[in-house]
């Protein structure tokens, strides 16, 4: 067994941060009908969980990233805990792993989990090229990905919402 555990190295943080921030502004140029709606609050359901399975089998991948992109993970994240707020869950992680670690204490602050903490978070499939990305300050995420993978998703997961008035996407 893989337990979960916070990226510790810069080098292995950084090209996934950078990928998550560039697919992000490539967000923020999508129209609104290229996107697919959630409430950001799902990244804590199963059936969120089981979609994002869902969408790695499709592609026949099996693991995927979740990082923290605000608050900053690198003058407070990494300030602080001297790790970085994303991690890896591999194939042979269960969905009890998944949510366990987003609520792990990064150290000595229960309220920095990833969980709690998290104004802005993003998901990506590794390899893969859909992106999840959650606002919580806008109480609202989007999702991205192939012509096929949005027809799968939206077939998939019944909770997709419509896009909230005002709504921008914004590092």
């Amino acid at each position: 067994m893989n337990p979960i555990d916070f990226i510790h190295e810069r080098t292995e943080f950084i090209p996934l941060w950078e990928r998550a921030t560039a697919s992000v502004q490539m967000l923020a140029n999508r129209p609104s009908t290229d996107l697919l709606y959630f409430d950001s609050i799902d990244i804590q359901t199963q059936k969120f969980f089981e979609l994002i399975r869902h969408l790695l089998a499709v592609k026949g991948a099996s693991d995927f990233a979740t990082l923290v992109i605000k608050p900053d993970p690198f003058s407070y994240f990494n300030f602080h805990f001297g790790k970085y707020p994303g991690f890896i869950h591999r194939a042979v992680n269960t969905d009890d792993d998944f949510f366990q670690f987003l609520l792990k204490d990064p150290g000595g602050s229960l309220a920095d989990s990833l969980g709690s903490n998290s104004e802005q978070y993003v998901i990506l499939p590794l390899p893969g090229d859909w992106i999840f990305f959650g606002d919580r300050s806008w109480g609202t995420g989007v999702f991205y990905g192939s012509k096929d993978v949005m027809e799968c998703a939206r077939d998939f997961y019944p909770f997709f919402i419509a896009p909230p008035t005002s709504f921008k996407i914004a590092l």
